[in-house]
């Protein structure tokens, strides 16, 4: 990773993600990083408004939604990764007096998997039941450069389609970061240009 600094308050971080040739497919390939809970509104530019995924996305159109944390989770009776959102090309979690963060991908890195929720994935897996779930204390987020389809196109095969698994080879992406006031517009940081 690389970490690049910039005079307005932006970061951009590169990535360079090499895993082993051996390895099984990849679930997914990103950041995750925690977010404090008052960081709960959230807008995105990107699918939506409901939950999509690689494989499961031809219904969610393209445009400038907004939801709560809590209401990007869905529900699952047996809790599994939900919430996402495909073809992400900004995002923003924001307090309730307007400040917050925003993130998109850079350079020529595509729009990105999004998903911000109150349990991680950690907790996702422990819990066998939707009323065991425990919200952490903060927001964990994750921005993916490419996530794995979910599959599942049927009950009796829920085999990801070749075209959606991710292989164990080279992957290289880069994301902006900058803080944001109130009066921050997110279009106008996304249509912006940074200085090499």
């Amino acid at each position: 990773m690389v970490c690049r600094i910039h005079g307005s308050g932006d970061v951009v971080l590169d990535y360079e993600v090499n895993p082993r040739s051996d390895l099984p497919p990849l679930p997914r390939v990103g950041v995750v990083f925690s977010a404090g809970r008052s960081l709960s509104h959230v807008t995105w530019y990107g699918r939506g408004p409901f939950e999509c995924y690689p494989d499961r996305k031809a219904a969610a159109h393209v445009g400038v939604y907004e939801s709560s944390v809590e209401e990007l989770h869905v529900p699952y009776i047996a809790p599994v990764e939900c919430g996402g959102r495909a073809d992400v090309r900004w995002v923003a979690l924001r307090d309730a007096g307007g400040l917050g963060l925003y993130a998109s991908a850079h350079g020529g890195s595509p729009p990105m998997q999004m998903s911000a929720s109150y349990y991680g994935a950690a907790e996702l897996d422990r819990a066998t039941h939707v009323h065991r779930l425990v919200k952490g204390d903060d927001i964990e987020v994750h921005l993916d450069h490419r996530h794995m389809g979910l599959g599942g196109d049927d009950s009796w095969s829920p085999c990801v389609h070749e075209q959606y698994l991710l292989p164990p080879t080279r992957y290289a992406f880069s994301l902006r970061l900058c803080p944001l006031l109130p009066s921050s517009s997110c279009h106008d940081i996304y249509r912006s240009q940074l200085p090499s």
